[in-house]
């Protein structure tokens, strides 16, 4: 069944006349005549009674449009609704990232952005394995590193670089390493995806060095806690440490070295109209990173 013949053949019945749906529809009067003798040779029986001057339904014309009538009337509402939500800020987004990087950055952005649009809903996936965009519906994705995607859009919003931290009480009992090689004399506390600890002097010499863990987790928030409680050295983000740092909880070895630096991306779909609540999102996003918050 052509579904835009049927439209047509209703918007005939409402208006009383093919000349009053014609003008409604924006389309000619002899197009309009024509489709609807296509929709009635397709469904094989007539529909109208029409001449120059008298236009009335058929009995199975009656019929067909007293049984559709009320379910294309629910289909437009609901058009209407789906137009609306898309083209105001409320509705529902779904949003993904990594858990250490959902609580120590995304969180804020989406708390605030809440705030300022209270008819907005959040539904938030965290997760440190790679959540599946398309089946889960994503609208907006934040990720660590180089991440391709056919049809969709990768938006660099800031670097961080990863360095060693350990408690003070820790190191009170060791002493400070001068080389990457001299961290196998501490216990250490591994990130499972982070198998090698790459180095890069000043001076342009680069060492990579393979930790031997004394703990090996996949989560990062676990890491930081045994690293505290003086369990070991560990590597991990800047923006995962700034607090720390700063009230000296925590203390940086080797900072002479640098190592290497993981840039964060957002990503959503590759549309020509996003819904104005995800277009909405992204701008903040930009505009919060491009405001200084950039920088981890």
């Amino acid at each position: 069944m052509n579904y835009q013949d049927l439209f047509y053949f209703i918007k005939v019945v409402e208006k009383g006349s093919l000349i009053s749906a014609a003008r409604y529809l924006d389309i000619p009067t002899s197009t309009l005549s024509r489709r609807l003798q296509a929709f009635e040779q397709q469904l094989g029986y007539k529909l109208v009674h029409r001449s120059s001057k008298k236009f009335g339904l058929t009995e199975s014309g009656q019929r067909f449009y007293n049984s559709l009538s009320p379910i294309m009337s629910e289909l437009e509402l609901r058009s209407e609704d789906v137009n609306s939500e898309l083209s105001s800020l409320s509705g529902d987004i779904k949003i993904t990232a990594p858990i250490a990087l959902g609580h120590h950055k995304v969180k804020a952005w989406v708390f605030e952005f809440m705030e300022l649009n209270p008819r907005v809903s959040v539904e938030m996936f965290l997760s440190n394995q790679n959540v599946d965009l398309v089946t889960n519906s994503i609208d907006i994705a934040f990720r660590l590193g180089s991440v391709t995607l056919n049809d969709w859009i990768s938006r660099p919003l800031m670097s961080t670089e990863m360095l060693i931290v350990a408690a003070p009480e820790m190191m009170s009992h060791y002493s400070q390493p001068k080389q990457p090689a001299e961290l196998s004399e501490l216990p250490l506390i591994v990130l499972k995806r982070s198998a090698f600890w790459r180095f890069q002097c000043g001076d342009g010499n680069a060492e990579t060095f393979t930790p031997h863990a004394h703990i090996r987790t996949d989560e990062i928030n676990f890491a930081l806690d045994a690293v505290k409680q003086g369990l070991g050295a560990c590597c991990v983000p800047r923006y995962v440490v700034e607090r720390e740092l700063g009230s000296g909880e925590l203390v940086q070895l080797l900072p002479e070295w640098s190592m290497e630096k993981r840039t964060m991306h957002m990503m959503y779909p590759h549309r020509d109209n996003l819904p104005l609540k995800t277009r909405a999102f992204i701008d903040f996003v930009m505009a919060k990173v491009s405001g200084g918050e950039g920088n981890a």
